[in-house]
């Protein structure tokens, strides 16, 4: 015998099954969510969540103002304030929602320059790239750093007040590293789209 909530099942009879058992599920509609304290269904529930059409005019309306009320939220949406808690709550479970930022405009701090820099190490051990990880991570000017493929290991996004503050960033911090072998940068003339807004449907 077994439940069905949003598309996955889950067992009554958990032994003879490997999945983990719910402590406690409320549902009356499609609104509704799954509620339980067992942290390996949470792991579950993270791993095959799927995104309803109101949660992608949740995540929509909330991506261009994340200081909207639930009641602001199902005004703008439709729905009832209970639901829109209720789906926001499940959407932060499923960590699909990761936090709430506020995005800040560096030049107003004077941070006018950004840099793409790609970056290759001497080698790949993995205690090399757990040291260069650790690194970057220490490092505030860098925005962002991603590993990929190609001629370069890394490419970074580093904001600098002025290419003087750049150079010395890349002398003292990054080139004097045993772990880089060679760094390519290219300066940002013109902006020209810059968001963090992911589209939660792409047609």
């Amino acid at each position: 015998m077994y439940w069905s909530v949003h598309g996955v099942a889950v067992f009554r009879n958990y032994k003879s099954r490997k999945i983990p058992t719910i402590c406690y599920a409320r549902f009356t509609n499609n609104d509704d969510i799954l509620e339980t304290n067992n942290s390996g269904f949470d792991k579950f529930l993270k791993e095959q969540f799927n995104l309803t059409r109101l949660d992608e005019k949740i995540l929509d309306e909330m991506q261009a103002d994340c200081r909207l009320s639930n009641q602001d939220l199902a005004d703008r949406i439709g729905s009832s304030a209970s639901s829109i808690w209720r789906r926001v709550r499940a959407l932060q479970k499923a960590e699909v929602i990761l936090g709430f930022n506020l995005t800040v405009a560096a030049e107003k701090l004077g941070l006018s320059e950004t840099i793409l820099l790609q970056v290759s190490l001497h080698t790949h051990s993995d205690k090399n790239t757990a040291a260069f990880d650790q690194l970057i991570n220490e490092l505030p000017e860098v925005l962002e750093c991603y590993a990929v493929n190609g001629e370069y290991d890394y490419q970074l996004k580093v904001l600098a007040t002025d290419m003087r503050a750049y150079y010395q960033f890349l002398e003292e911090k990054l080139l004097s590293s045993d772990l880089v072998a060679r760094a390519s940068s290219s300066v940002v003339m013109n902006k020209i789209k810059e968001t963090r807004i992911v589209p939660t449907s792409i047609k």
